[in-house]
Formats: structure tokens, C-alpha cells, sequence
């Protein structure tokens, strides 16, 4: 069965998705099961919502759906305030910022949800943490899935099943200033440590392998950065909105915690940090 909706100018939408994204844009389906959200209890905390792609690229939704609901983002906003980032907003006067044929944001749309992000929190912390300089290139008319960056997600044979996509090319958004990380680094104990969820270091026992999905959903990325100016500790909960720029929040502060988790009280009491910072797909507020 084919997991993909076919819109308007060939631009493809995640459909039969356990997160039930038309479902909540459309029909104003709540799946938020706390409305008061108590778990989020750690005080310096930052939420940041990636849109869905059916909010970004509403107008592109065949004319049977109407994305008009938001029901799980204004009950995290009621919570947080101004300690919520709103992707959409960022993005509202931003053209190509998410690609045509994989469900992600691109490097062109993250780039400047990272600016508002590092903006957002010199404000509201008081801190003094630069803006990484992109230049940022496009590639076009090609085929994401045959780049092998793990994009290109909705022309995957599994998910477009029998669905005829007329055009499947894409642009695909990269910067040189980047260092390639998912897919392209190979563990070698220098630019930064795996460790398991006891925080234990397992990177000798991962060197030379790939940092593929299985490296990044079992374990916990931890940078020390020796060099810098300040003494932070953050942790940074993330999900695969996150995979294409894992390196450009690598270097924040001080000590960085990269977990590819929801947000985890138990950790946060482990690692005891100094801020906690959650980068989010908004169909994942539950």
C-alpha cells in the first residue's frame, strides 16, 4: 500500500502515517494526551517546531484537503511562550524551503530555523552564541534517493508503492561550510564520542562504522568543545529533521548532548545540564 498522497506540481505528501498528519491539519484531531504537559518540567527549556510538510506546502494538497488545524501546537504554545519556536512563522515568506519528494525540511529551511533558534536564545537566556556562516548551493532537477544522503523518501519504492509519480526530480540544498555527517562520518574518537543512554563511551567499540540510523537512535552524540568561550552544558533532543545538520549544532557550547529521543526527564537528570533544547516535527507533539 502506498504511503504517499500525489499534490499538485508533483509535490508528494506523507499520508498513512501513524502520526495521522491530514488527519490533525485537516480535521483538527488532538492526540496531545496531557493538555497540561506537566513532563516538560526542566525550567530553561526551548521548544522548536519544524511544520509539516501539510502546513509548509498547504496550497500544493490536492483540492479535497484543507490544512487549517493546528490543535497540538497551540497547546504546547499555551505551555511554553515564548519558549516556543515556530517553524512555520520562520519559514511563512520563504520559498523551497522544504523538498518536493521526501518529507524533510532542507538545508536552504533549516538554515534559517537555526538562525532564529540561535537569535531566540541569546534574547531569552541572555547568551552571546554566534551564528555559523553557509553558504548554501543548490543542486538542481535531480533525484534525491540516487544522492544517497538518506533523502529522496517518498519515491522509495516501499513508500510510493504502485503510485506513478510523474516527475520525481528534486533540488537538493548543501553547503560546503558543512561538515557531512550522517551517512558520511565515519566514528574515529576525534570530533566527537558515542555514548550509550548510562552515558557510558562506546566509541572504540564503533570505530570506522558509518553513523547510519542504527548509530543515532541507539546512541547519544557528545561533543566536548575544548576551545570555547563558555562552560555550558546543553542537551539537545532531535529527530530526523535534524539528520541533514547534526554538525552545525555540534558546536554551540561547551558540552553538547545530541539524543535522538522525545523529551526524557530521566536524562536530563542524568547529564544535568544547563539548558535543554528540543527540535521537533510538529506531527510528533503528542
Amino acid at each position: 500500500m502506498s504511503k504517499i498522497l500525489l499534490g499538485k506540481e508533483n509535490h508528494l505528501f506523507l499520508k498513512n502515517d501513524s502520526c495521522k498528519e491530514l488527519e490533525i491539519h485537516c480535521n483538527n484531531l488532538n492526540l496531545v494526551k496531557d493538555l497540561e504537559l506537566k513532563h516538560l518540567s526542566f525550567s530553561k527549556y526551548m521548544l522548536v517546531i519544524f511544520p509539516d510538510k501539510s502546513c509548509y506546502y498547504k496550497k500544493y494538497l490536492p483540492d479535497e484537503y484543507e490544512c487549517k488545524y493546528r490543535p497540538a501546537f497551540n497547546i504546547y504554545l499555551k505551555k511554553l511562550g515564548n519558549r516556543i519556536i515556530d517553524g512555520l512563522e520562520c519559514l511563512k515568506d520563504i520559498d523551497l524551503a522544504y523538498y518536493k519528494t521526501d518529507t524533510h525540511i532542507n538545508l536552504k529551511g533549516n538554515y534559517i530555523i537555526y538562525k532564529s533558534f540561535i537569535n531566540r536564545i541569546n534574547s531569552y537566556y541572555g547568551l552571546k552564541l554566534n551564528v555559523k556562516k553557509l553558504k548554501i548551493k543548490v543542486l538542481n532537477d535531480v533525484e534525491l534517493s540516487k544522492l544517497n544522503k538518506g533523502i529522496g523518501d517518498l519515491t522509495w519504492p516501499n513508500n510510493k508503492g504502485d503510485i506513478v509519480i510523474p516527475k520525481i526530480t528534486d533540488n537538493y540544498f548543501y553547503s560546503d561550510d558543512l561538515l557531512p555527517f550522517y551517512i558520511d562520518y565515519k566514528i574515529d574518537g576525534i570530533y566527537c564520542n558515542i555514548l550509550d543512554y548510562k552515558l557510558n563511551d562506546c566509541t572504540n567499540d564503533l570505530l570506522g562504522k558509518s553513523v547510519l540510523w542504527n548509530i543515532i537512535s541507539k546512541y547519544i552524540l557528545y561533543k566536548n568543545n575544548i576551545e570555547s568561550d563558555n562552560n555550558f552544558k546543553v542537551i539537545i533532543f532531535y529527530d530526523s529533521f535534524l539528520l541533514q545538520v547534526l554538525t552545525l549544532y555540534m558546536e554551540l557550547v561547551k558540552e553538547v548532548y545530541r539524543i535522538k529521543s522525545t523529551y526524557n526527564n530521566n536524562l536530563i537528570e542524568l547529564i544535568k545540564p544547563d539548558f535543554v533544547f528540543q527540535f521537533c516535527v510538529e506531527r510528533f507533539l503528542y
